[in-house]
């Protein structure tokens, strides 16, 4: 399907991206492993569950990245969910540290022992091994289905890391009213 973009209603991207900001997002952090056999990963916090019969997830990545260039059709992806101590994760994958490519697996216990062979990220609540079944394009970005294949709980009572306001928060379960 060939790109679709809207005509602006009036807000602008400045707009948008602050508005955006209000909106708690769970961080995450997605990867793949290139032809080359080369690991790439990105932060994301645009990443939401679509179906459970199938299970299955969807993931926006901008088209200029590494993780974008790693994903092909059927490809093998995984989505590893934060936990609150891992904002330094966050920040080597979301390009705040300097850091850049395979050097960013230098942050967090990286195993590649999964069935698919991806990167997932020991200690973070659950990591889900997806297999791509769809992308759309939509302006810069692709929006890419993935079929879950597995999924890995490993510290799922850990308190999730969050972003909003354009920093890192957790989430506390409010008392029972």
């Amino acid at each position: 399907m060939t790109d679709q973009v809207l005509k602006a209603t009036g807000a602008t991207a400045d707009e948008f991206r602050q508005g955006m900001r209000a909106l708690v997002g769970g961080v995450t952090v997605v990867c793949a492993v290139d032809s080359a056999g080369t690991p790439a990963g990105l932060t994301a916090t645009a990443v939401t569950s679509l179906s459970s019969a199938p299970p299955s997830l969807l993931v926006c990545i901008n088209r200029q990245t590494s993780l974008a260039a790693a994903l092909d059709a059927d490809s093998i992806f995984s989505v590893n969910v934060l936990s609150e101590g891992q904002g330094d994760v966050s920040r080597a994958f979301g390009g705040q540290l300097g850091v850049h490519g395979p050097e960013r697996f230098t942050y967090g216990d990286w195993r590649m022992d999964g069935a698919s062979r991806v990167p997932l990220l020991a200690g973070c609540r659950v990591s889900f091994e997806c297999q791509v079944a769809h992308v759309h394009g939509w302006s810069t970005h692709h929006v890419v289905i993935g079929a879950v294949r597995a999924i890995h709980f490993f510290k799922p009572e850990a308190r999730p890391l969050a972003y909003c306001d354009g920093s890192y928060h957790t989430v506390i379960p409010l008392p029972a009213s």
